[in-house]
């Protein structure tokens, strides 16, 4: 479907010794236009340009499309045939040549200021950009870029400027502004309101007519016409009417302002425009080009402010952050003198407290085993047989305490040491999550449980050491979140892995805190249970053992406000088929 041809029957009647007077159409170009005067013998042929013609054979060298007329004393009766690209209706009007220069002038100093204003808007968006690279301010300095084209389009300069020789190109040229345009502004309107995040239905919603969009714009340059689009933009009413409406309910920064900018775009733009103008002719006169450059330009000035809004609001949270941290950072250099000072002393201690722990672990089973070798040295004892076992005994103790001490601070693999045995993922993951609810207690803490896996999930792993090191870490929750903890225990898959996630309401920790957070001995001692069955696990220990099954353990603050530890642990190929099938 191409463009088709409207046609205006026109008759003026000039009491006036004024004969020459001008034709304008509110376009500054037309696809074709035809003129045609009534004469005693029929139609005369006044004039006559379709998109071949070159900007210099218009009869006036004006921006805007403006022809001469000459009326005659009395009746003149006139046929007008002429195309739009956007199939909209011409706003006719006659001018007297003082009248036409008035307009002009006035159409030129507008449209030239306007050019201005948006030209320095898309200065600042374009330093925004590269102040804040992120999806959506590309979107909207793209958005931004293409009204600035648009506006400069419809004031004429493109085709009078740019290209004279080429009115099929500048056609073409206005085609692919009018079909691109809607594309950036949704793309925009969808990150801005992060809907993916907080409303993913409605974001489906705008993916679909953002594709649909994409596939027109080739559309519209074949056929030479945004007719479709024009459709389209109709169609995408009821979802902006509700966009507006969800997005003034929230209470983010700039939302109302953003609110305000996308009623506007859904009156001028898709009401007035489109539907009152370009194929309802709804509104009789309307100057088409003058609704679309107002209503974007009230709209990105609109969309800029809730920008500067919100990019306000980071700041502000940013400030607030950074002068938190200047003033833990004053609080820091008022204590160094002092840390410098005990740093010797703690170091001393440590040592002191270290040797003192070891010599505390080894010197019982060192003094039995002495006792046992001077009993069997002297043969005092009775039963050389039990003694032996006694010492045997006490020696596997002292070597099962180092092989703990170790574990922790060594490159020891200990991955040989587990029994791994394919195991289902959703009903191991609850049992594990039954055995954490046991070590809480209801009246001061509150367990939220979510698992999405499904039955076919498979995943080979230690039983033993897994739940120990996922029930290791609800513990520390419950000990150090506070009383009435709210601790959360969810998993999932994620890239052929399987993620245990544990979150707790607790106080959030540094950013120094996460980086030591799995070391050994960081903030209290390692447990020194067995590996396979020992109680108090540490986290250092929890993190040898994931890794052992080749998996990650990562910690970062909780929304809840406190901790979250994640688990990652690789599935079975088999099962990662059968979830891709």
């Amino acid at each position: 479907m191409g463009i088709y041809s409207k046609w205006a029957y026109i008759k003026l009647n000039n009491s006036s010794d004024q004969k020459n007077w001008m034709m304008s159409f509110g376009f500054p170009r037309l696809a074709k236009l035809s003129v045609y005067k009534k004469t005693p013998y029929g139609w005369q042929d006044l004039l006559n340009l379709d998109e071949s013609d070159p900007f210099s054979k218009r009869p006036i060298q004006d921006p805007q499309m403006y022809i001469p007329l000459e009326l005659d004393f009395g009746e003149n009766i006139y046929l007008i045939e002429y195309q739009t690209f956007a199939n909209a209706p011409a706003n006719i009007r006659v001018h007297t040549p003082e009248n036409f220069l008035k307009e002009s002038h006035k159409s030129l100093i507008t449209n030239a200021s306007l050019t201005g204003v948006i030209a320095a808007i898309l200065l600042i968006v374009l330093v925004n950009l590269f102040f804040n690279r992120n999806s959506t301010n590309v979107y909207y300095a793209a958005w931004t870029f293409l009204f600035f084209l648009i506006v400069v389009d419809t004031a004429g300069f493109s085709f009078q400027y740019f290209w004279p020789e080429h009115n099929a190109f500048s056609g073409q040229f206005s085609i692919f502004l009018m079909a691109t345009v809607p594309l950036f502004h949704l793309l925009f309107v969808r990150g801005f309101l992060q809907l993916k995040h907080y409303h993913p239905t409605l974001n489906k919603v705008y993916c679909v007519f953002i594709c649909l969009y994409a596939m027109l714009v080739p559309t519209a340059l074949i056929i030479n016409s945004v007719y479709f689009n024009l459709i389209l933009s109709t169609v995408v009413i009821p979802v902006f009417v509700y966009t507006c409406t969800w997005s003034s309910k929230q209470k983010g920064p700039g939302m109302r302002t953003f609110t305000f900018s996308l009623i506007n775009h859904l009156l001028f733009l898709n009401i007035f425009t489109i539907v009152g103008a370009s194929y309802g002719n709804l509104i009789d006169v309307f100057d088409i080009t003058s609704f679309i450059k107002i209503g974007y330009l009230i709209e990105v000035l609109l969309f800029t402010i809730a920008l500067a809004l919100q990019h306000k609001s980071l700041q502000s949270r940013l400030l607030s952050q950074l002068q938190h941290q200047v003033h833990a950072l004053n609080q820091t250099v008022n204590t160094k003198h002092q840390e410098v000072n005990d740093k010797e002393v703690q170091l001393k201690e440590k040592e002191e407290k270290l040797f003192t722990d070891l010599s505390h672990e080894l010197r019982t089973p060192l003094t039995v085993m002495k006792i046992q070798v001077e009993s069997l040295q002297y043969n005092i004892v009775e039963n050389v047989q039990d003694s032996y076992n006694k010492l045997m005994t006490k020696i596997d103790e002292l070597n099962t305490f180092i092989d703990q001490l170790m574990l922790v601070t060594d490159d020891k693999d200990i991955a040989s040491l587990l029994n791994k045995v394919p195991t289902n993922a959703r009903v191991y993951v609850n049992e594990v999550f039954q055995t954490c609810l046991s070590e809480g207690d209801p009246k001061t803490s509150k367990f939220s449980i979510t698992n999405k896996l499904s039955d076919t999930v498979s995943i080979t792993l230690d039983k033993q050491t897994i739940q120990n090191a996922v029930c290791e870490v609800v513990k520390n929750a419950l000990r150090f979140g506070g009383e009435g903890v709210e601790i959360s225990l969810n998993t999932h898959v994620h890239n052929d892995n399987l993620i245990i996630r544990i979150e707790d309401s607790g106080m959030p920790l540094s950013y120094e805190a996460h980086q030591q957070l799995f070391q050994p001995l960081f903030r209290e001692e390692v447990s020194r249970s067995t590996l396979m069955g020992g109680k108090g696990m540490g986290l250092a220990v929890c993190k040898k053992i994931v890794e052992s099954h080749n998996g990650k353990i990562e910690s970062h603050n909780s929304l809840l406000g406190g901790l979250c530890i994640e688990i990652s642990l690789p599935m079975d190929s088999r099962a990662t088929t059968v979830l891709s099938q």
